[in-house]
């Protein structure tokens, strides 16, 4: 049975096993980008979790399920849940994000000493927790409504109140959580924040543009919703992508050294 050959793109697995894999991702993608939703009225686009699964998808498979999963997975949501004024725009910056993290992640894996990699985790962590409770605290306290399913019909509208308190918690513990990845287990989750962290950045400066040219000065309203949507996603994918890493690997996985 022939397998892929390129180490750097694709795990070395036998091809059907990788079409399994890519439909599994792009459908755990767009599930996630459509459960969990926050309408954003000024740019009408909305926050969601599709980060989590296009960050575990690109660090565990690489750049090119990274890219399909993200790209097309996304766009999916914005269709079935009446976003579809941002599909094509999504396929392409969430492919971009998802092939950049895929490649960043792998190709400089092991390129780093422990403690360097340690000392960047210890600062990334805290230095995305700070974000994570100032944002926090400022745009997603008080009252909010947890939505799934799009913006006119959602299959479902919760009201809750999230107090200021619970973001300094939050980040306290994503902060905690990194320091204890980075100096009881592997090194390598520090760059892999990295390249979440890149990733994210791409992902919000395209639809930043996207959005600057579509709803002109409205398009800043939404940059604290996607930069959120960034933290949480590093914040849950890194702890996960990591614990799953070695299991992926000896599926057959084989990253440059």
């Amino acid at each position: 049975m022939k397998t892929a050959q390129s180490s750097t793109f694709l795990p070395l697995m036998p091809k059907s096993l990788l079409i399994s894999i890519a439909a599994l991702m792009t459908a755990l993608v767009a599930v996630l980008t459509a459960a969990f939703q926050i309408y954003v009225p000024f740019t009408q686009g909305y926050f969601n979790l599709g980060e989590v699964a296009v960050f575990i998808t690109a660090i565990l498979f690489g750049p090119i399920i990274g890219a399909v999963a993200g790209g097309v997975g996304s766009m999916m949501a914005d269709i079935a849940t009446g976003y579809v004024h941002y599909a094509l725009a999504t396929l392409i910056i969430k492919g971009a994000e998802g092939f950049l993290v895929g490649y960043l992640s792998w190709i400089f894996r092991g390129r780093f000493s422990s403690n360097q990699l340690r000392y960047l985790g210890i600062g990334l962590g805290f230095g995305l927790a700070a974000c994570l409770i100032i944002i926090g605290v400022l745009r997603f306290s008080g009252e909010l409504e947890w939505s799934g399913g799009g913006s006119t019909l959602p299959w479902w509208l919760i009201p809750f109140f999230l107090p200021s308190w619970a973001w300094i918690i939050f980040g306290l513990i994503f902060g905690s959580i990194t320091m204890y990845i980075t100096l009881r287990y592997d090194a390598q989750a520090a760059w892999s924040a990295t390249a979440m962290l890149v990733g994210g950045a791409v992902m919000i400066s395209g639809y930043f543009l996207f959005q600057l040219v579509i709803f002109q000065y409205a398009a800043f309203a939404e940059l604290p919703f996607n930069f959120m949507q960034v933290i949480i996603g590093i914040m849950v994918a890194l702890p996960i992508s990591e614990r799953l890493f070695p299991t992926v690997k000896n599926l057959g996985w084989k990253g440059e050294s």
